[in-house]
């Protein structure tokens, strides 16, 4: 049994009925590659490598590194390093892990806008999990529910409570699948006009946009765009935020 670091989040899953589930939801097809985000101990990484599929295993650990290195052997690439930083498959892949809750949210981010990412199955906690399938109004709607919505459809898998992992964290966690549904307006200027929007949650929109111009400038692209000048950003669809966009002066 290997002995967690705090330093990189790490909570090793130990529910043998939660990773059957997880490698089954991966479906690859035969061309695809396997890119496991943080294998810790290997409890994926061995019915990963039972696969056709080409595997590639990212593990920050270094001792854990070296550890499936040996147990793996010539079945699988591993790179010790940070999944933030690790170069993804230049060709299509599916990614799965249980990422790690330190550093979940932007290795999350990272893949989904990647264009070669065919799928993703990860192992979040369940704030965040909920924060990808909110609507707009739900308290956990906010600017990471609509960065994925821009780039993939997301939907839980299932709930895994604290015992299911060792060491337990205080939080439940959920394992989601994120299939790539790229928006044809994903644009960086639409991510940080939703970001602005979001940057004081109680705020009316129209204070959070101030930066972009003076009021009656914003006031003004609201009304084109259709968009009641008294709202609250979390009351706007992905589709009300593209069209606000395409309705704001383009120096944003």
């Amino acid at each position: 049994m290997s002995h967690p670091k705090k330093k990189w989040g790490q909570h090793f899953l130990r529910n043998r009925g939660a990773v059957a589930r997880i490698v089954e939801a991966v479906e690859p097809a035969p061309d695809d590659v396997v890119v496991e985000i943080g294998p810790g101990e290997g409890v994926l990484t061995e019915k990963l490598a039972a696969l056709p599929n080409e595997l590639i295993a990212v593990e920050i650990d270094p001792e854990l590194s070296e550890r499936l290195q040996k147990q793996y052997g010539g079945r699988i690439t591993l790179i010790n390093g940070d999944a933030m930083e690790a170069p993804l498959p230049p060709r299509p892949y599916r990614a799965v892990g249980n990422l790690p809750y330190n550093a979940g949210t932007p290795i999350l981010r990272r893949v989904v806008a990647d264009p070669n990412c065919r799928r993703a199955v990860f192992m979040l906690q369940k704030e965040v999990a909920d924060r990808l399938v909110a609507n707009p109004g739900d308290e956990a709607y906010g600017f990471l529910t609509l960065f994925v919505r821009l780039y993939a459809s997301a939907r839980i898998l299932l709930t895994l409570e604290p015992k299911s992992f060792y060491p337990p964290p205080k939080v439940r966690s959920a394992v989601v699948v994120l299939d790539p549904d790229r928006k044809p307006f994903a644009s960086e200027s639409l991510i940080h006009l939703i970001s602005a929007s979001f940057r004081m949650r109680r705020k009316k929109l129209v204070n959070n946009l101030t930066t972009f111009g003076a009021r009656e400038e914003i006031v003004a692209s609201m009304k084109r765009a259709n968009i009641d000048i008294d709202i609250r950003a979390e009351r706007l669809s992905l589709e009300d935020f593209a069209r606000l966009h395409d309705a704001m002066p383009k120096t944003i």
